[in-house]
């Protein structure tokens, strides 16, 4: 992160080449992320849409860092920061770093909760719709509801993973703003913009997640209780019910199981990010070590 205003160390004729694309890549990104509140594809839209814009917003961080690090390598750049003077620079941004690692766990762990929730839900649908196949299983309007408030109890545990990791990340993001407002280092606002981009985009990526997965889940008020086909299925003979609410859980496993592969594709991307910013880590950590 250092290496983001190394430009005043240097003292280059010219800004170098990985200079300007790290602040070209930097505004561009700072823009999807001031445009994350307003989301860049219908939230009544499906996951598909999203999984491209979250795994593009992680994909084009994780490439930031990275050229971060090409820049921190540059000789030039490394000498200065080898300098005693930079030292305490140089472990400022090392002890930062550790923030976005911390919130990319958090991340993840709500990922890998909130995929589990949702193949557990998807079983739970299967299961319904392999069992009213036998002739002697029809459902009975009465098993409705607990079918339903077994469903409604799994998606609520989808959404309360995504939202803790939301609020998680948003209450260190905020921590973290206000320490460095009463810190007066200087010189390395570059870097700092790089990591509340980060923490932004990571939020911004639980919350259209959590956008997604509402979509598939469905209302958790208690007017919600029932799911719609559930509902309005209660008047209709045994037969019909059974043939629509089929269809209509046939229809809900597939939104699951394209929610659990936007989930797998996000945290393809975490991953990615996650090992870039072990990479940057590392590049400081030998710059003042080696």
């Amino acid at each position: 992160m250092a290496a983001t205003h190394l430009r005043s160390i240097s003292l280059p004729t010219r800004p170098h080449s990985l200079v300007l694309k790290v602040e070209q890549d930097l505004q561009r990104l700072k823009a999807c992320a001031s445009n994350a509140s307003s989301p860049p594809f219908p939230s009544s839209s499906s996951p598909p849409p999203a999984q491209a814009a979250i795994c593009a917003w992680l994909s084009d961080l994780s490439d930031l860092y990275e050229y971060v690090e090409e820049l921190v390598r540059l000789p030039t750049n490394w000498d200065a920061l080898r300098l005693p003077r930079h030292r305490a620079l140089v472990e400022r941004e090392l002890e930062a770093s550790v923030t976005l690692l911390d919130l990319s766990g958090v991340a993840r762990d709500a990922l890998t909760a909130a995929k589990d929730h949702a193949r557990d839900l998807r079983s739970a649908l299967r299961r319904r719709r392999h069992h009213r196949r036998r002739p002697a299983a029809a459902s009975s309007p009465a098993e409705l509801p607990r079918a339903a408030d077994h469903r409604e109890a799994v998606g609520g545990k989808l959404e309360a993973a995504l939202r803790k990791a939301s609020r998680a990340i948003k209450r260190q993001r905020n921590g973290r703003r206000a320490a460095a407002a009463s810190e007066s280092h200087g010189g390395d606002g570059s870097s700092c913009e790089v990591r509340e981009l980060g923490a932004s985009l990571l939020q911004s990526s639980m919350e259209a997640l959590l956008r997604q997965a509402a979509i598939v889940v469905g209302p958790s008020s208690t007017a919600g209780k029932w799911s719609l086909e559930s509902r309005a299925l209660t008047s209709y003979s045994n037969s019909s019910r059974n043939m629509s609410m089929a269809a209509c859980e046939e229809g809900q496993e597939n939104q699951l199981q394209t929610l659990e592969a936007c989930i797998e594709g996000v945290e393809d991307g975490l991953q990615s990010l996650f090992r870039s910013l072990i990479r940057s880590r590392v590049c400081l950590l030998n710059c003042i070590s080696l």
